[in-house]
């Protein structure tokens, strides 16, 4: 079969979109690179039910990104990224039904040895430090620390809501569902890197009602075998967690979150804490604290991962929450692009039934 220069294939997949004949003069350099992710599986939440299913994204959100970049000379760059995010399993588009198009990246930039300067929806410091020193990177599903920070309350079961007046009134985990792992009407730097390290900033102004203005700042530094990230996130008056209960919101709520990674010789060894502050206008304020350890391990022709995560909820009054989740997995690679794994996981937490999952999947990069 032919194959379709990449050029041409972003055309097609444009014109298809928008619904167009034709296609403004190619930049220097566009690409088309993706994520495909579906696994068979058995899923049960601490205090959820079980159920079976066909599902995307078990490792990694399965995606389609669109990159160009055009050289204006002087060592200085034009780009943009949109990328959107797919389930597999049903053919929609997003994470979850209602997600932005282009929900991933939605930008435009300069760039130069000076850095880079994006605007739009775009990836944000504390995600990036994140999934960089974490042995289950942005598995939404299986890892066990994404699954206590990012993932809303409501996206994981109304169990994991505490009652009081208004019923519901607050989220007993995942408190960074309010900030999403990228930011809207955004103006963002990155920093080349300045002896190993990388800065990045990020600034979202209050433009829509339950968002408040956002302000980040991280920090990224390598050497060799060693990797450590600074990040912190500050969220203003007004926000209300995504999807989250609308008693619950926010005056104010900050973040920081410490990580890093070693390569050993035997594998990598990865850790990190991540603490969060609420301060809301009706319920009492509370904060959440999360400690994960990893280790990926290459064996045979793949590599063992296994993370523990732990997270304790401190309101001033109320009963405290804890949640201890551990997964165990092993990841097969076929090819550079195709690899299959298999994932054993466990939820607890305080006041519900543990939950068990275990799941199947095939994970292809394109």
């Amino acid at each position: 079969m032919k194959k379709i220069p990449k050029l041409q294939l972003v055309a097609a997949l444009f014109t298809t979109m928008t619904g167009t004949g034709a296609m403004a003069q190619a930049a220097s350099n566009v690409t088309i690179s993706g994520v495909v992710d579906a696994y068979l599986g058995t899923r049960q939440l601490a205090g959820g039910l079980s159920q079976t299913k066909v599902d995307s994204s078990g490792m990694t959100t399965s995606q389609v990104n669109f990159e160009g970049k055009e050289d204006l000379g002087g060592g200085n760059r034009a780009e943009f990224v949109l990328g959107m995010f797919l389930r597999p399993d049903d053919g929609g588009q997003g994470r979850f039904v209602g997600d932005p198009y282009f929900g991933r990246s939605s930008y435009v930039g300069l760039g130069g040895s000076w850095g880079t300067l994006r605007l739009g929806r775009q990836t944000t410091g504390n995600f990036l430090n994140f999934i960089r020193t974490n042995s289950y990177g942005d598995s939404s599903v299986f890892g066990p620390a994404f699954l206590h920070t990012w993932i809303s309350a409501i996206g994981q079961g109304s169990q994991f809501l505490s009652g009081g007046a208004p019923a519901a009134n607050r989220a007993l985990t995942g408190a960074l569902g309010t900030t999403d792992s990228a930011w809207n009407n955004a103006v963002g730097y990155v920093s080349p890197s300045l002896g190993g390290t990388v800065l990045q900033l990020q600034w979202a102004p209050s433009e829509t009602t339950g968002i408040g203005a956002r302000v980040g700042a991280s920090a990224f530094y390598t050497a060799g075998a060693l990797a450590l990230g600074l990040a912190t996130e500050q969220i203003g008056t007004a926000s209300v967690p995504a999807t989250g209960p609308a008693a619950a919101v926010l005056n104010h709520q900050s973040t920081w979150n410490l990580s890093g990674a070693y390569a050993f010789d035997f594998g990598r060894v990865s850790a990190g804490v991540i603490n969060t502050q609420r301060d809301y206008t009706v319920v009492v304020d509370d904060r959440i604290r999360t400690l994960h350890l990893g280790v990926t391990i290459p064996m045979g022709a793949g590599s063992l991962m296994a993370q523990v995560a732990s997270s304790s909820q401190l309101p001033s009054i109320g009963i405290d929450v804890k949640r201890s989740t551990t997964s165990l997995g092993y990841s097969y690679k076929f090819s550079k692009r195709t690899d299959a794994y298999a994932v054993l996981m466990n939820d607890q937490m305080t006041g519900l039934a543990s939950g068990h999952s275990v799941g199947f999947g095939v994970r292809h990069r394109f």
